[in-house]
């Protein structure tokens, strides 16, 4: 008879979510190679097989390890070596992914520039890696114009977002070339003449690039190595997905992101799935390329589904969905339900599911397993992934159900924040086992099922004047449990002199403002500390100010206290 196994209550050490994983699952050890490497060596058999689709345009396998290693040998032809960074500036298109994986087959490391950023951070970010080498797209070209001349920048190699359309697409777009720079078609014929010297593998090697979003402080260069990746390629293997050979994966999270990048791009293209490029966010072209190409997988954040759900409610296309994924922000339990509602009335196989992640981990932390999917929850860690939370005053680890930091075990997670030693001790922190934990400034706790419920920032706080600490967090969640809210980002004004906690709140169309103020107001007194009652709020008509990031514009917010309501 099998003895059951005793729980100690903490997290790491009984690791509940691996009784959703198999033996397999949890004794698979990812290879010890480049990532170029691992995609090819599990895809040389399948030569024939689509790796990419983009607007119709197929790309298989052969064409895929043909143009990375015309790529290759052009960056060499440039005077790129083992260990140089290259600059990039380009959406998620064929170009891009040859780029990558041809930096990747030569040792070279891929600095994923964030095309959203101020010319002064693009600028930082190029000099701080020393590129002398930048593939920009020609529609991104204008973002980077004015920074080359600050920069050690001595090749630039422009490419159209449509050149892999071909020449009747270009002529109709009527793509021109951009002065002092190579065109791509042009550079990839520098190959010629040029012999290939692959490095062997090196532990954490340095592979690619991404950065912080720069909202909170200078954007910091977040270091992922050939080991990381293949480690994410590992996990997202045996995350629960049921993968299958050409199967269709959606990417709609953008590349410069470690999950545009990783877990939409490298993960599927290593387990023989077609990767439907998207290099615009767009809904509307989303929906489209739904319909068409009939997508079994995506990740993206929550506004996608809801506008499927109210704008192009049902789709026959829709059942082709074995996985709807939905990261990086709260969904509320009435939201998440509703979107229940719609794939199941769209015939799609599983309910939505959430993860969590950061970049620094390589993208992807938790996931909802098809064995384990809780409603309000973000899910369950990878099977290689231990997460707990831990006291925020002694940093001891906390039992099942207690709130602290979320920090996380993990071998998907960065070398560390480029050329910022300080920056990346502070964000680890090694236990008395040795093991190294990523920081991750959220507030959280782990269930005895294993599964990750995800609060908010702990930087979303403040203390007032009694000293209390107010978790904005929470007023968000409270307020956002009323099903006719729509959106809330509860932020810190100075108002009559004092500082005070206001919630920005969007409600849903048609919604009764003043019953529903009522009802909120009610619910945050039965629910909150008194001191966290949200007292004053500020409605908006259509959608909370955003940033030129993507991010909610917090700093705008902050400083416009003009119409507040009092609840």
């Amino acid at each position: 008879m099998i003895q059951e196994k005793t729980l100690t209550g903490y997290p790491s050490i009984d690791k509940p979510w691996l009784k959703y994983y198999s033996e397999e699952a949890i004794n698979a050890v990812p290879p010890k190679c480049s990532i170029y490497e691992n995609i090819y060596e599990a895809n040389r058999e399948y030569l024939e097989e689509t790796a990419l689709l983009y607007y119709g345009k197929k790309v298989t396998y052969k064409k895929l390890f043909h143009e990375v290693d015309k790529a290759a040998k052009a960056f060499v032809s440039c005077g790129v070596n083992y260990g140089d960074n290259v600059a990039i500036c380009m959406p998620a298109t064929p170009e891009t992914i040859y780029t990558i994986l041809a930096l990747n087959k030569i040792g070279a490391n891929a600095n994923m520039l964030n095309p959203t950023f101020s010319e002064e951070q693009l600028r930082d970010r190029i000099n701080d890696t020393e590129a002398k080498v930048l593939v920009v797209v020609n529609e991104l070209f204008w973002r980077v114009k004015n920074v080359l001349s600050k920069t050690k920048i001595e090749t630039v190699v422009s490419c159209s977002a449509v050149n892999s359309l071909g020449a009747v697409i270009k002529a109709i777009k009527k793509v021109k070339k951009i002065p002092n720079t190579m065109v791509w078609n042009e550079f990839v014929k520098k190959e010629k003449d040029v012999t290939l010297t692959i490095p062997g593998y090196k532990p954490n090697h340095p592979a690619v690039m991404v950065y912080s979003s720069g909202t909170t402080g200078a954007s910091k260069g977040i270091q992922l190595t050939n080991d990381s990746i293949n480690a994410t390629i590992n996990e997202g293997k045996y995350i629960g997905f049921e993968w299958k050979r050409q199967d269709r994966y959606i990417a709609v999270v953008p590349i410069w992101f470690s999950t545009g990048i990783c877990a939409t791009v490298l993960v599927p293209l290593r387990h023989g799935i077609t990767v439907i490029l998207e290099p615009t966010y767009d809904f509307k072209v989303f929906y489209e390329h739904i319909v068409k190409y009939r997508p079994n997988f995506t990740i993206t954040a929550s506004g996608l589904p809801n506008y499927l759900a109210s704008e192009k409610e049902l789709e026959e296309a829709y059942k082709s969905f074995k996985y709807f994924v939905v990261g990086g922000e709260y969904v509320t339990p009435h939201v998440e339900k509703r979107l229940n509602q719609w794939l199941e009335k769209n015939g799609s196989p599983e309910k939505l599911h959430k993860g969590y992640g950061m970049c620094e981990c390589g993208g992807t932390v938790t996931a909802t397993h098809y064995k384990c999917n809780v409603v309000g929850s973000a899910g369950i860690p990878t099977p290689h992934v231990t997460v707990a939370a831990f006291d925020l005053t002694t940093g001891k680890e906390l039992k099942y159900g207690e709130r602290g930091e979320v920090r996380v075990l993990s071998p998907c997670r960065m070398l560390g924040y480029y050329g910022k030693p300080e920056a990346t001790e502070e964000y680890f922190h090694t236990d008395e086992k040795g093991q190294v934990w990523a920081c991750t400034g959220d507030m959280g706790y782990v269930t005895e099922d294993g599964c990750l419920f995800v609060d908010g920032r702990l930087s979303s706080s403040y203390r007032n004047e009694d000293g209390g600490v107010i978790y904005l967090f929470d007023i968000e969640r409270a307020v956002l449990d009323h099903e006719q809210v729509r959106q809330c980002k509860t932020v810190v004004s100075e108002v009559d002199g004092k500082c005070v906690h206001v919630a920005h709140v969007v409600l849903m169309p048609g919604a009764d403002e003043e019953k529903v103020l009522q009802e909120v107001k009610k619910h945050c007194f039965e629910k909150l500390p008194k001191n966290h009652m949200p007292s004053l709020v500020k409605l908006y008509e259509d959608a909370l100010p955003v940033s030129k990031s993507g991010k909610l514009d917090v700093l705008a917010m902050e400083s416009d206290v003009t119409d507040l309501v009092k609840l």
